[in-house]
This record gives C-alpha cells, sequence and structure tokens, in this order.
C-alpha cells in the first residue's frame, strides 16, 4: 500500500469520474424633538387657577387621600430588526481565498471519491457476506492502493484488541476488480494507520450529533496526509427519499494521533434539504440555489453535494453577498 500522499493522485480523480433571504430592516421611528407643546405648556401655567382657602383652626383635619395605584411599567422595547444585508459590492477575491477554493474544491472531490468506492463495494459485499452484523461489521474504511482504493469491512476486537478486517475490494473504474471475505478465527488485524482511522472514526460517533433523517450517518474517513497528522471524519446525514438532498446535517471532526478530538464543526444551524426533481434524457440540469450562512466561502460539502445531486450548485454566502457556482470540477465566483 502507498503512502497516504497519494490520496489526492490518481486514484481518487478515477473513482471520482466514476461517481461523477435576507428580510429588510425596517426604518426608524420619526423622533419628536420634546418642543412642540411647549407653548401650550406655558400657556397653562399662566392661567392657574388661586388655591383654596385654609380649614378653620378646629375643624377636623380631612382624612388623607388614597395614593392613586401605581402605574403600570411601560412595555418593553420590541428587539431592533435584523440588519439587512449590505448593498456595497463585494471586493475581489484574495490570492488566499482563491487558493481556499481551490483547497475545498480538492478535498470535496475526495469525498465523493470515498464515497463512490465505499458504496460500490458495500454492494459487492453485501451480495457475499449473508449477514454482516452476524459477522460483526462495525464499519468501513478507504485506502489509497495502486491506481484503485482499498475498501476494507472490520469488526471491532475483542477484550482491547485492534479491529479485524471481515471483508475488502479494490475499487478500480466504478467496479470491484477483486476482494477477499476473512473468516472469524482468521481475520488480520487493521493496520496501525487503518486502526487510527476506525478509533477516529468511533470518536466521532461518540458525539452528540444528529442526522437530519434517518438513525445513522454515513462515515467518510478521510485518511492524514502524514502518518501522525489529524484524521478528519465526515458525518453525512443521508439521502432517504428520493429527490430530496439533504443540505444540512453534516459534520467535520478532526482526531489527533493521540485520540482526542481537536476540533469539530456543522455546515448549517438547522436541517434543510432541496428539492432535485428529475431530468428528461439529453436536457442539461438546472443547478440548485443554496444560501450559505456560516462561511463566507462555499465547503467541501457543497462540492460533495454537488457530486450527489449530479448537478451544479449556486451558493449564496459572504456579507456582502456573493454568488458562487459550484461543481465537481471547481468553485468560481458568478459575476454580479
Amino acid at each position: 500500500m502507498r503512502k497516504p500522499t497519494l490520496l489526492l493522485t490518481a486514484a481518487a480523480a478515477a473513482l471520482i469520474a466514476a461517481a461523477a433571504t435576507a428580510q429588510d430592516a425596517a426604518p426608524p421611528a420619526k423622533q419628536e424633538s420634546g418642543l412642540s407643546d411647549l407653548s401650550n405648556t406655558v400657556e397653562g401655567l399662566q392661567d392657574q387657577p388661586a388655591p383654596p382657602e385654609a380649614p378653620p383652626a378646629d375643624a377636623p383635619a380631612p382624612e388623607p387621600a388614597a395614593a392613586p395605584p401605581a402605574a403600570a411599567p411601560p412595555p418593553a422595547a420590541p428587539p431592533p430588526p435584523p440588519a439587512a444585508p449590505s448593498t456595497r459590492p463585494p471586493e475581489p477575491l484574495t490570492r488566499a481565498q482563491r487558493d481556499q477554493l481551490v483547497a475545498t474544491a480538492q478535498r470535496g472531490r475526495l469525498l465523493g471519491a470515498i464515497a463512490a468506492a465505499g458504496q460500490i463495494a458495500t454492494r459487492d459485499m453485501l451480495s457475499r457476506v449473508a449477514d454482516p452484523e452476524a459477522a460483526g461489521i462495525a464499519g468501513w474504511i478507504a485506502e489509497p492502493e495502486g491506481n484503485g482504493v482499498a475498501v476494507t469491512f472490520y469488526a471491532e476486537g475483542e477484550s482491547g484488541a485492534p479491529p479485524g478486517a471481515v471483508f475488502k475490494a479494490n475499487v478500480l473504474g466504478g467496479r470491484v476488480v477483486s476482494r477477499e471475505v476473512f473468516l472469524a478465527g482468521s481475520r488480520p488485524l487493521l493496520t496501525p494507520l487503518q486502526a487510527r482511522m476506525a478509533a477516529a472514526r468511533r470518536a466521532a460517533a461518540g458525539q452528540d450529533h444528529r442526522p437530519c433523517g434517518g438513525d445513522q450517518f454515513n462515515y467518510l474517513v478521510v485518511p492524514p496526509t502524514a502518518l501522525d497528522g489529524p484524521i478528519d471524519v465526515y458525518q453525512i446525514s443521508p439521502q432517504l427519499a428520493r429527490g430530496r438532498l439533504p443540505v444540512g446535517g453534516h459534520f467535520k471532526t478532526s482526531v489527533a494521533a493521540d485520540g482526542s478530538i481537536v476540533s469539530t464543526r456543522g455546515f448549517t444551524n438547522r436541517c434543510l434539504d432541496v428539492a432535485v426533481p428529475d431530468v428528461a434524457a439529453g436536457v442539461r440540469p438546472a443547478p440548485l440555489a443554496v444560501t450559505h450562512l456560516m462561511d463566507p466561502l462555499p465547503t467541501e460539502i457543497h462540492v460533495l453535494l454537488a457530486i450527489l445531486a449530479g448537478r451544479p450548485l449556486v451558493v449564496v454566502a459572504d456579507d456582502p453577498q456573493r454568488l458562487f457556482a459550484v461543481t465537481p470540477e471547481g468553485i468560481a465566483e458568478v459575476p454580479r
């Protein structure tokens, strides 16, 4: 097996080919000067009635007047309306932002390649392992191997032992070209790197993340670019209905070499899906429009969604707002 640094070479490229409102702010209320009734107030003071005469000394003291009821507190001021998006034109993208878009598209294509290899290998595994649950399969990981991708399905080890391989499929050109089934008692242990990837998946699964629909995430584990580098685990909400693409409910967790979680994030604030209508043969599909509030630029999840949907995305992001065209090939700002 080649080193993980080959992840972004022809292996991923082959699989990629196969896989292939803001509200307006309300205007402020008109402020009164406070002087409009001053003349009336002065005229009223000039015509004050004379004070009443004092009562005789032997007259009984009048009953004290009842205190007036306490005035109700003034109502709380309404919250200010949300700020309207800026109408000024955005500045040109910086060199760092352009480089970030290139790296983001590259990561998105890699996620698409891992997802495609996992899907192809899973179909093959299900045709050869009669009962994956009885076999103890706990997950799968994908790594580059030669010009293809090796997908290993593993079972957790007993009594603290490392996980062992149950089924291995080599995917090349959109199909499984070789496979191995390992029976209980003769299962090889995962390599140290594979064991780290399985442990990173387990760490990500232990967080309090919930998919948008369904009971379980799809897990995409990205091998590290260095042997002791962090491992990124993506939790992807599954597509449960034909013609509906889940835009929300996706997470990324980075796990250090010691197994600790370095960082974790979601890509939306809530669950959200978009309609993906069927397209007649020979008709170019229209892009899907998505608003993204959490980052100034599109993310790798948008690239992955473009791959899964089979059509480009138009992403509205940043403030001032920018439009981006997102495809499996790259991300480009759309002039406005």
